[in-house]
């Protein structure tokens, strides 16, 4: 009897070793789907600056939880430009650089951005995961039409048909060069975006980084 409570204890004690010493391969191209804690823009961040977002889906892998929602992606900007005067938009690349589980361990990270949702204007310019804001195209023509319009307006009550189209011309180039001596508009990504990053390197997870989140028996 004695004989088989060692055993079985000893047992026990081998499979607990086992377990801790187990680990976990996150592929590469496996999404983390999260959100920005706080609000990005490129009027406001400078290039260098960290930011954080919160992870809101659990990776999953042979029904283990791998890791949970709850954990907080670290990263950098590591580029920033501000849209130009006369062309250009807003960019921002988004870079992770770590990522901490709830119980305090943290795992360096690898991944590019390819999506984004909830920021105005926002797409993905290219392979690397540039975010690129809106440009001020529409603005620009919706400012001198409404330059045209009033400049026509005006010319209308002094120099009749003549006086119209003199009018809205001037009060077209008027609008133009109104728009053009502002900055088109910034790129901004509030709190809440919702940003999905692709590993491109694998992501080796130690057992003591999953005992508390495991599924395998659901």
């Amino acid at each position: 009897m004695v004989k088989r409570v060692v055993l079985i204890a000893t047992l026990l004690i081998v499979n607990a070793w086992a377990a801790l010493g187990a680990t976990y391969t996150v592929p590469p191209g496996t999404i983390l789907s999260c959100r920005l804690s706080e609000t990005l823009s490129t009027a406001m961040n400078q290039q260098g600056q960290l930011f954080a977002a919160t992870l809101v889906e659990p990776v999953v892998i042979d029904e283990n939880q791998i890791i949970p929602a709850g954990s907080t992606i670290h990263g950098r900007i590591t580029s920033l430009r501000r849209p130009g005067h006369i062309k250009g938009v807003g960019e921002m690349l988004l870079v992770p650089d770590t990522l901490a589980l709830p119980n305090g361990q943290t795992f360096t990270v690898s991944g590019v951005l390819f999506e984004a949702y909830g920021a105005p204007g926002a797409s993905i310019a290219n392979s690397e995961g540039v975010l690129r804001g809106p440009n001020a195209r529409m603005r620009d023509i919706k400012e001198v039409g409404i330059g045209i319009g009033g400049g026509s307006v005006i010319g209308s009550i002094f120099g009749g048909l003549h006086g119209a189209f003199v009018g809205g011309v001037i009060g077209g180039a008027a609008g133009l060069v109104d728009s053009l001596r502002r900055r088109g508009p910034d790129l901004t990504l509030p709190v809440g975006t919702e940003l999905k990053f692709q590993l491109n390197r694998e992501l080796v997870v130690n057992h003591s980084g999953v005992a508390e989140y495991n599924l395998s028996s659901r």
